[in-house]
């Protein structure tokens, strides 16, 4: 049996109608045609994140309230799930840290470093597990000891587990750990841990439809590292400044801003081009193949599929780009698909991106909103969709 409540149209439907609006009146408010909200409201048009975030701003309610995170039924998370409130407590206790045993900083560091490549091959249920003592016991170090080691990999940690909220979907701890991060980056000294933490807390911008402002704190960061880039183009530093636009591309395509769009991509071109090869540098992964993924995401957002199609047409990923980008790539690409109206194309690339990264698809909203469409527009029965429906969740 199919849950049809999986639908986000569904629950705008529903939220519309209990702040007693009409259809006409809130596709006015979200700057989009009547017909188009019509059709996501009965499931035959998948959102899009720029209308997602545009309608949890009208409605004044948080995203996870149309979209139904966190997503605890599923037992195949129930680990993962069930490591959020020793996280919620370390967190709390951030700048009052207990006396715990602390080993020596080159093992920190290499905890930390296999938190980040965990983090990459977006593997959330072994990073929950060895997140709450991790971070307790660098905060005790960071506290304890001189220098600013300790705190530069606080600042990694933090990303890693703001990473992990962001995806389950706990959007209120997760806009608490961009103020950790921050905190923890003024004591680094650091540019590009201050610019990390910058980048991390645009999140909170992009789900609050607030891109505008989002966009802002993204020319600040990218400001800030001006002098760094244009003296010491050194590959960590083009990896920063390079995501700090394609988060720019992210947010100006979710405002509708197709000029801002290209500037940004055209700037990226020109870093990518500096850098080869993708590389990943705190945790954030810029070149030209994760800035293809952009590009793509971005065309989709903007309601062009063809484009995104043919963008998707010059990626070329190297192996060792995270499965994170990969899979995302595979997601954004069956939203395009599904743009055009190619349905079994659409499911193939979902297919990949469950191949590539399991536990991110099966978290990704738009994975839940891509699948609940195609078994609306499915009116016969399609074993491989309904293969893939009951492996998210979505049916009995």
């Amino acid at each position: 049996m199919y849950d049809d409540t999986a639908h986000i149209g569904r629950q705008i439907a529903m939220l519309r109608k209990a702040s007693r609006l009409t259809q006409r009146q809130l596709a006015g408010k979200v700057n989009v045609s009547l017909s188009l909200l019509q059709k996501v409201e009965v499931g035959d048009r998948a959102v899009s994140n720029g209308l997602l975030s545009g309608v949890a701003r009208e409605l004044r309610v948080p995203i996870e309230k149309l979209t139904g995170q966190p997503y605890t039924e599923d037992r195949k998370d129930d680990s993962t799930h069930r490591q959020i409130d020793a996280i919620r407590a370390v967190l709390r206790g951030y700048d009052l840290p207990d006396e715990v045993p602390v080993r020596p900083v080159a093992e920190l560091a290499a905890e930390v470093k296999e938190i980040v490549r965990l983090r990459g091959e977006a593997q959330y249920g072994k990073i929950s597990a060895r997140l709450p003592a991790l971070l307790e016991e660098l905060v005790s170090a960071a506290h304890r000891t001189s220098g600013t080691e300790v705190w530069n990999l606080l600042v990694r940690t933090y990303h890693a587990t703001h990473t992990l909220l962001h995806r389950l979907g706990y959007s209120d701890l997760a806009e608490a750990v961009e103020h950790k991060i921050t905190w923890a980056a003024e004591r680094t000294g650091n540019p590009l841990a201050g610019a990390l933490a910058q980048w991390t807390r645009c999140a909170t911008f992009e789900a609050a439809g607030d891109f505008s402002r989002g966009l802002r704190l993204m020319d600040a960061a990218r400001s800030d590292l001006d002098d760094q880039i244009r003296h010491n183009p050194a590959g960590d530093t083009i990896t920063v400044y390079g995501s700090l636009h394609l988060r720019s591309v992210t947010l100006a395509s979710l405002a509708g801003d197709s000029a801002a769009t290209r500037s940004h991509l055209e700037a990226a071109d020109g870093l990518a081009i500096r850098i080869g090869q993708d590389q990943v540098h705190w945790g954030l992964t810029f070149g030209m193949a994760n800035r293809t993924t952009h590009e793509v995401a971005a065309q989709v957002e903007l309601g062009d599929g063809i484009a995104a199609i043919e963008a998707a047409g010059r990626w070329h990923a190297p192996r060792s780009m995270p499965k994170t980008r990969r899979g995302s790539h595979h997601i954004a690409l069956a939203r395009a698909h599904l743009i055009n109206d190619d349905r079994s194309a659409a499911l193939r690339s979902l297919q990949e991106a469950r191949r590539i990264a399991p536990q991110l698809t099966r978290l990704h909203p738009m994975v839940r909103e891509l699948t609940a469409v195609l078994v609306s527009l499915h009116r016969r029965s399609n074993p491989e969709l309904s293969k893939y429906a009951h492996w998210l969740g979505l049916a009995g």
